[in-house]
């Protein structure tokens, strides 16, 4: 077993790695996208010359101890002149993002934004954040693997900053000269951005966190991915992607509720409600979070023999990211190996489809490319359903000329229910219509049909709240009376948020026993097939 200073000699020191990337922590921590951009291009070790001085020299300074044969990019050197800027700051990440983009851009195959460490909650100046905090390492062994292009420019996203132009620069260039996509190989201009874009937190939210309204090209999505190890999980010598060649391999899942719910009619004398944990879209949560409420599902449905089915285990939804597909196949493949275990859990695409994005905000072009992305992932993951985020303001454009695109007849259909949510903050996106219009179904150019679904969230099980926000944080008592007092006929959905507190144990484990007999409980692709029985009846 080395040490951490013997085992970064020993990196240095092997065929493996043709030199370093040299950088001060101290003086570019700014900067660190771009040293990451330059080190990943060149498949250099980042080394940062302030560890190494403490670790080998034992802090005296000496510089000739670095193990490193080969200087491939010295951050010193390259942003000398933005270290002398008249800013009064160490470094000026625009100019080094320039810099590293005229460099290195055609040697990437794709964007990443990774925050160095700035304030993230209410800063007092978010056009100017205060560095306080390391940059996290979640995600960096991605950009190594993936060579991806990184950037964090606080002003980039915005209008008439120096810096969005950049990033539209940036951008364009990525798409055209380098072959930048959505992830999985799209077309269409679509482009994915991994990791976050965590500034600008307003009044509660990340204003530009979706990525699809900061730039005019209206071309970008987010692919959240700050996470560990994604290297290693997506390592195609250790399991290859699951791509179109092997399309099917998650086919013949069973729905949720098992092939009961299958042969299920709508009955007009019932309620029918699905569950979806949502944030599925945030690969992190895939890897912990949500996969600790799984483990706690599955102890809950063993106990279906003494229990009884209904109160133990009754259907429930995931939302799951389709770039596990590459990203993490082995992880996709435990979720849904676990699916079968129970019979009555299924998956629905998370936020909005493909790429957590805002699809009405995106153009013409782009909108088209997202929903073919969409329907390919529905039918490698077996799904007919998508979670759907928009702005407010731009419902009408999505109900309008977004949503119909997914109406398509027979198997050219892929996609069957729209669940819709509201951002950045929690809204009706239907305000106008009846208050018991739970879904809406849209026709396609064809005439193929797809249902789409009005919002309720739930975030916490504390009752607190007041007027409009109590109702996202019942207790699961209080949301199965008003699941009881809907009237008989209604289908709909809530979607279970944690960010206010809510777990699986605390709310729809208990919430599910304490229903009301007429009250059923449903997957979302069930939902969506009992909606348009009950519009084709009425």
């Amino acid at each position: 077993v080395l040490d951490g200073p013997a085992f970064l000699e020993e990196c240095l020191s092997t065929e493996n790695f043709p030199g370093c990337a040299r950088y001060s922590y101290s003086e570019h921590r700014e900067l660190l996208p771009s040293v990451l951009t330059a080190a990943a291009a060149l498949e250099a070790v980042p080394l940062d010359v302030d560890t190494l001085i403490a670790a080998v020299d034992g802090g005296s300074g000496r510089s000739a101890a670095y193990p490193c044969a080969a200087v491939l990019f010295d951050a010193a050197e390259e942003f000398r002149s933005e270290s002398e800027s008249e800013s009064g700051r160490v470094g000026i990440p625009l100019l080094a993002t320039e810099r590293v983009m005229g460099k290195f851009l055609r040697r990437t195959a794709g964007l990443a934004m990774l925050n160095p460490g700035y304030e993230l909650w209410d800063p007092p100046d978010p056009a100017r954040p205060a560095l306080s905090r390391d940059m996290p390492g979640a995600m960096v062994d991605l950009v190594f693997s993936r060579g991806l292009f990184v950037v964090f420019l606080v002003g980039g996203c915005t209008p008439g900053h120096p810096e969005r132009e950049l990033l539209q620069r940036i951008v364009d260039r990525g798409v055209e000269e380098a072959n930048w996509t959505a992830g999985g190989g799209e077309d269409g201009g679509l482009l994915g951005v991994y990791g976050y874009n965590n500034a600008w937190h307003v009044a509660g939210g990340f204003i530009y966190e979706a990525q699809t309204r900061c730039l005019d090209s209206r071309n970008m999505g987010a692919i959240p991915t700050e996470a560990e190890n994604l290297s290693f999980w997506s390592t195609s010598a250790r399991r290859a992607p699951i791509a179109a060649a092997v399309a099917g391999e998650f086919k013949g899942t069973a729905p949720a509720g098992g092939e009961e719910a299958a042969q299920m009619r709508y009955d007009g004398n019932k309620t029918y409600v699905a569950f979806v944990v949502g944030d599925g879209d945030n690969v992190q949560y895939m890897l912990t979070t949500r996969r600790e409420w799984f483990r706690r599902r599955l102890d809950s449905c063993r106990q279906v023999a003494t229990v009884g089915y209904d109160k133990s285990c009754p259907p429930l939804m995931w939302s799951i990211s389709p770039h596990l597909l590459y990203l993490a196949p082995d992880i996709l493949e435990w979720y849904y190996n676990a699916s079968r275990t129970t019979g009555k859990d299924h998956f629905i695409l998370p936020p909005s489809g493909h790429l957590y994005a805002y699809p009405a905000s995106l153009k013409e072009e782009a909108q088209d490319a997202f929903v073919a992305a969409t329907e390919r992932d529905a039918r490698l993951l077996g799904v007919r359903g998508t979670v759907h985020w928009d702005w407010f303001g731009t419902w009408n454009d999505a109900l309008e000329t977004v949503l119909p695109k997914y109406a398509k007849k027979g198997d050219g259909g892929a996609i069957r229910g729209v669940f819709a949510m509201n951002v950045p903050y929690v809204a009706d996106p239907f305000p106008s219509w009846a208050s018991d219009e739970f879904f809406r179904v849209l026709r396609g150019e064809d005439g193929g049909r797809v249902a789409v679904f009005r919002p309720r969230i739930w975030r916490g099980v504390d009752g607190r709240g007041d007027g409009p926000d109590e109702q996202y944080f019942l207790r699961p008592e209080d949301m199965a009376a008003e699941f009881g007092e809907y009237l008989r006929g209604t289908v709909t959905w809530v979607y279970m948020s944690s960010d206010g507190g809510l777990t699986l144990a605390n709310s729809f484990l208990d919430m599910a026993g304490r229903l009301p007999e007429h009250v059923q409980l449903v997957g979302t692709d069930e939902a969506a097939r009992l909606a348009l029985e009950a519009a084709a009846a009425s």
